[in-house]
């Protein structure tokens, strides 16, 4: 297909003195009202500018999605989670920037009485492109009846990866049920095709427990890890915050506190990245570790690196060829990025200076800002492609209702796909 993309800019008004404030007080030296320069800073709104280069939007939905990936044709694909009720489609391919066609087809969208709920759509939170060009998707199999109230169905909690070209289901790998107590929720997917003798799939499960699934994709055998740890879990009474404003859960004028565990995940480095969101915080553990299923718990857990927190809630994450960890930080309206090899550093670090080899060490990973815009209104799943674009998707999740007072929906669409410049492609 072709893709559609729209410049996004973004202007900023020249600040004025209100006229009821024409004269100004001499407080204690406070400056007049033609002085808002404090030096480098500043203390104006025009000195809180844009970081990083400019947004290009390249799809407009109607709906707030979560998932986001390209193939190698550059065609868009997108979930709509059900989450909060049913959607028309839970997958869709982009057919130009504003419409949309169910994929791969409309009858597996939605699963009726009776039917396999291994064989069609429950709850899809997010589609992934992998190394080999097979797309897959992660269902939650959670009805949004049972949502917050109900295990996810078995046979429905699933992984499927699909041929893009054809639309051909290739395999499904279904969650085993004994993996899915305690409100498992799956929520992200990512896949190293050449781990094992067929690959393996790496899952976060974004429940109050929290935890993070390692399947064998050769004998469809799973293993749950770190199960209500730390690593995996929410913050106790988290309180975010979004566009200025506190955010809580609210059932009516109830209040509550964000619950959501490990959320984003990326491969990076011989390393699974993922961070708990509603917190600050990320980790990673080497994807051998995962890997191997004759470690005790107890030795996956001693595996767990904590690089420290990164300054903002984050919902997906991603990774470019470079080693380059990209977090996409909700509550700071930016995406966020590390460098996880040390050829890519570029600054002295506890005194070790900048390029070499190897891994950088946890202890000096430096966060930094790669674009920070308004237009980024909770950006929740990204995906790099060999263009040297990365591309996101937003949906104002924080506008939602299960965190505004008495339930209001305060999210306003349409809700803007875009891709920004890195100049790397994914990870392999």
């Amino acid at each position: 297909m072709k893709l559609f993309i729209l410049l996004a800019t973004a202007t900023t008004a020249a600040a004025r003195c209100l006229p009821q404030y024409a004269m100004c007080p001499d407080f204690l030296g406070a400056p007049t009202c033609s002085d808002n320069n404090t030096g480098p800073l500043g203390t104006s709104p025009t000195d809180f500018t844009i970081i990083g280069p400019a947004l290009q939007a390249v799809h407009e939905s109607v709906q707030p999605p979560t998932g986001l990936a390209l193939d190698n044709d550059y065609n868009i694909y997108l979930t709509y989670p059900r989450n909060s009720g049913q959607t028309p489609s839970n997958v869709v391919i982009a057919d130009n920037f504003t419409s949309e066609s169910p994929w791969p087809s409309a009858s597996i969208q939605n699963c009726t009485a009776g039917q396999d709920v291994s064989t069609c759509f429950l709850n899809v939170q997010n589609v992934v492109l992998d190394s080999i060009g097979q797309m897959w998707i992660v269902d939650s199999g959670i009805p949004s009846s049972q949502m917050g109230s109900g295990d996810a169905l078995p046979g429905g909690a699933k992984i499927m990866s699909f041929n893009t070209t054809t639309r051909q289901l290739i395999a499904t790998y279904p969650i085993p049920a004994d993996l899915l107590a305690n409100g498992t929720n799956a929520n992200d997917v990512r896949i190293n095709n050449t781990l094992g003798t067929a690959g393996f799939a790496f899952i976060t499960d974004e429940s109050p427990y929290g935890s993070v699934l390692a399947g064998d994709l050769a004998t469809n055998t799973w293993v749950k890890r770190l199960g209500n740890t730390t690593a995996v879990k929410a913050d106790p009474k988290y309180v975010g915050s979004f566009d200025g404003a506190p955010l809580y859960a609210w059932n009516g004028t109830k209040k509550g506190y964000l619950t959501t565990g490990a959320d984003g995940i990326a491969l990076a480095s011989g390393n699974m990245y993922w961070g708990a969101l509603a917190s600050r915080r990320f980790y990673y553990i080497p994807q051998s570790v995962l890997a191997d299923f004759s470690l005790s718990d107890a030795e996956v857990e001693d595996g767990v690196v904590d690089p420290g927190q990164l300054g903002s809630e984050q919902a997906g994450f991603t990774a470019d060829d470079n080693g380059r960890l990209y977090m996409l930080a909700s509550e700071q309206n930016a995406i966020y990025y590390v460098d996880t090899q040390q050829s890519q550093v570029t600054e002295e670090v506890n005194g070790i200076p900048p390029g070499g080899s190897g891994p950088a060490p946890p202890e000096n990973y430096v966060v930094k800002s790669l674009v920070r815009s308004g237009l980024i209104q909770h950006a929740d799943s990204a995906a790099i492609m060999p263009d040297g674009y990365l591309y996101f998707c937003t949906n104002q999740l924080e506008l939602r209702p299960a965190n505004q007072y008495r339930n209001v929906d305060r999210r306003r669409g349409p809700f803007r796909s875009y891709r920004v410049y890195i100049g790397a492609g994914p990870a392999v």
